[in-house]
């Protein structure tokens, strides 16, 4: 539950989110007044402080938040009409617990800035640059299922190198390295902004086309296969690659059968002699209790 409340107020623009916790400050601040000044209520000023920082990786709008938590102090005293306090010494509080905020807001930025880093790295493969095959499960699991609920189409291209360990072997790891970046290139310019280009084996690349039928999926491929035998080569040595490409009517269950049916037609290209492209469409079988 707590989750996805987590995940909504991810999804709200950075504005709500800032009138969101300017709103939870003074809801504390109206507590704080109706309580007294007996009871400290300094910790949950932080968390609405936090909460914008985090969600809005903003720190002007922590700033602000931080502000915002400095004229509860004076105002406070105001309410109760300085029998608890002198307007010096509330201010003269306000500022402490602002200067611990604002040590703390520059902290959870930092910290914002390294996990958004790892997850950026979790899901990237280090070589070449492009999606790994964790990042591709996910978006691949989402876009199946949204296929399934839209009934769209849904195509996957499955690229491998033709004969890339023998070439590696003999012209080194390094020179392989660069192919393999330099394919990872060359797939990303081919596709769409809409397609997803990933990294999910060691020279075995595929490209999830949502929403793509058969007549925008097969040129596409064709013009990777061709973009691929022209620019990559390792020494002296050609290098082509065969790619196979299945397009759903209707996506499966699961995407391990999606990854299968593109895998069997990329062996069939390679073992034509690959530099080719195998194609399939996988027309509406039986409707499942979940497509109706």
């Amino acid at each position: 539950m707590s989750h996805s409340v987590f995940e909504y107020l991810e999804r709200l623009p950075r504005i709500a989110v800032l009138f969101l916790g300017l709103a939870l400050i003074a809801a504390i601040f109206w507590i704080n007044c109706v309580t007294g000044p007996k009871v400290l209520l300094n910790v949950f000023y932080l968390l609405p402080v936090m909460l914008i920082v985090w969600l809005t990786g903003s720190t002007a709008y922590g700033l602000l938040a931080v502000l915002a938590t400095f004229l509860a102090g004076p105002l406070g005293a105001y309410f109760d009409g300085y029998r608890s306090s002198s307007l010096l010494l509330a201010t003269w509080n306000a500022g402490m617990r602002t200067a611990v905020f604002c040590i703390v807001l520059v902290l959870l930025a930092v910290v914002r800035k390294l996990v958004a880093r790892l997850q950026e790295q979790s899901f990237t493969d280090e070589l070449t640059g492009v999606a790994n095959r964790r990042a591709f499960q996910e978006v691949a699991a989402r876009e199946i299922e949204r296929s399934r609920r839209y009934q769209h189409e849904l195509s996957l291209a499955y690229l491998d190198i033709d004969n890339f360990k023998a070439a590696n072997d003999r012209s080194g790891h390094a020179l392989g390295d660069r192919v393999l970046i330099a394919l990872a290139s060359i797939a990303c310019a081919t596709a769409r902004s809409v397609d997803t280009v990933a990294r999910i084996g060691g020279d075995e690349f595929v490209i999830l086309m949502p929403e793509t039928d058969a007549r925008a999926a097969l040129p596409l491929a064709e013009r990777l296969r061709t973009a691929c035998s022209r620019a990559a080569g390792v020494g002296a040595a050609r290098v082509t690659c065969s790619v196979g490409l299945v397009t759903f009517e209707r996506p499966p269950n699961d995407l391990e059968e999606l990854l299968t049916t593109a895998d069997g037609l990329m062996y069939e290209a390679k073992t034509a002699g690959g530099d080719g492209v195998r194609h399939a469409r996988v027309r509406v079988t039986k409707a499942t209790a979940a497509d109706r």
